[in-house]
């Protein structure tokens, strides 16, 4: 077994996981969609397409034409182009925007004196951090009432046991299997 940095690691993960694709692409919405974070949602990305809610038919239409914008900027986070299109469709946006409604950690000013603290140690040392604080993360949203997703792991805001992308899924595999079965 070859030894690979840790970014070729990352890599070969995006490579690997359709979710941590759409995880980037949800953490990154606001800067790939701006102002219209708030009445869209990216949903999942299936034979490279990825589909996104908007909440109506104006914002739809606007999204259309920036369409290549869009996917433009998706290529530049995921650094391949593993999403080529975008399907739009009219539905409720459930706003997932969790960081609007997190107090601001006052540790936050002091992101470089934190970096340059991890410098200094190992990888495991540095992986146990990161744990802590993803925890902490968690801790701090589900304060606020977000629940974690049953299927994906996902921290989402809304009412049952998954998030929308997983309980929407959930509804479209049951269709296609509905479907499979009737032929």
């Amino acid at each position: 077994m070859d030894i690979m940095n840790v970014s070729e690691a990352v890599e070969e993960a995006i490579i690997k996981s359709r979710k941590l694709k759409e995880g980037i692409i949800r953490g990154h919405w606001r800067d790939i969609v701006e102002k219209l974070s708030k009445k869209s949602e990216p949903l999942w990305i299936k034979e490279g397409i990825l589909y996104v809610l908007v909440e109506d038919s104006i914002y739809l239409h606007h999204m259309s034409m920036n369409k290549n914008k869009y996917l433009k900027k998706i290529l530049e986070i995921l650094k391949k182009d593993y999403v080529k299109d975008i399907r739009f469709k009219v539905s409720k946006v459930q706003n997932c925007d969790y960081i609007d409604f997190i107090e601001r950690n006052p540790n936050e000013d002091k992101k470089e004196e934190f970096i340059s603290e991890l410098k200094d140690l190992s990888l495991e040392e540095k992986i146990d951090i990161l744990k802590k604080k993803a925890k902490e993360r968690e801790n701090a949203l589900k304060l606020k009432g977000y629940k974690k997703c049953d299927i994906c792991g996902m921290m989402f805001f809304g009412e049952g046991d998954s998030c929308k992308p997983c309980s929407l899924k959930n509804i479209a595999d049951k269709i296609l299997e509905d479907e499979d079965d009737n032929k």
